[in-house]
């Protein structure tokens, strides 16, 4: 019963949100799923405690406080500029601006073209954000996404972390036909050729991330996060020399976990 003994020891201060089934040499016993393990361990489908103890999870499992905020990260073009500064999961349909332009001494369809310009810009950046994060040890999947952003923004460089985050830890994001986001404001602060542009977009993710490497025992995927989440974001749009929009940076305005807070979903999209 040694091993058992020290099993306890190794996590007694350890925070429950599920099951796990542990394994000694001859002895069964049943505890909460491990959160926060005041050992080392490793989460893997298989995790190991630096005892001879084996824990076998079931899905879902969070493996760090950085789980919780990989889908959010998706959904907004902010992630580098959030509160929480913990690295990251997703929303990618094509939304539809709900809002009108705001923009001072700009002519009508002036401002209309620059509407339809970071309109799409937006896509792309989602676009290129689902594509990357659906296989982020893909380098020229990641360079695409980096490419969305300004050579000096440090956004860009945050999110080309974030996916080494990762491709270091195996995960991957589902895409998953609910999400959806809606640009509810676009502002001109800058007329052509140096174009400025700030928009206000919300979106609503329900891409589960999930482990893309291993499976779990009953052959399941391992899921690190699929807690649907809500976001609204403002982002800094600067026109290049070519005439394409990019980012330069954003803010994360509000935010919602487990909830849907955005306007209703575009019909089109």
């Amino acid at each position: 019963m040694h091993a058992r003994a020290r099993a306890e020891c190794c996590v007694e201060n350890v925070r429950s949100t599920g099951h796990v089934r542990l394994r000694t040499g001859n002895v069964l016993m049943r505890t909460s799923l491990f959160r926060n393990v005041t050992c080392r361990v490793l989460m893997r489908t298989t995790v190991l405690l630096r005892t001879p103890v084996l824990m076998r999870s079931s899905v879902p499992i969070r493996t760090s406080a950085a789980a919780g905020v990989l889908g959010l990260c998706l959904t907004t073009v902010a992630c580098g500029r959030s509160s929480g500064g913990d690295p990251p999961a997703p929303a990618t349909s094509t939304g539809e601006t709900t809002a009108s332009i705001s923009a001072t001494g700009a002519p009508l369809d002036l401002g209309a073209e620059i509407r339809t310009e970071v309109t799409a810009a937006q896509k792309r950046y989602f676009d290129a954000y689902r594509a990357a994060a659906a296989n982020p040890r893909d380098q020229a999947l990641v360079a695409a996404l980096r490419a969305v952003y300004t050579d000096q923004s440090v956004s860009g460089e945050n999110v080309r972390g974030r996916m080494a985050y990762f491709a270091e830890h195996g995960y991957v994001a589902r895409p998953d036909a609910r999400s959806y986001y809606v640009i509810e404001d676009i502002t001109i602060d800058a007329l052509p050729p140096a174009g400025r542009a700030v928009t206000v977009v919300c979106g609503y993710t329900t891409d589960p991330v999930i482990d893309g490497v291993n499976r779990a025992p009953d052959g399941k995927d391992i899921v690190v996060n699929d807690t649907p989440a809500s976001a609204r974001t403002r982002t800094t749009w600067i026109q290049q020399l070519d005439g394409e929009w990019k980012i330069n940076d954003g803010v994360i305005v509000d935010s919602w976990e487990g909830e849907n807070r955005c306007p209703p979903r575009p019909a089109a999209s």
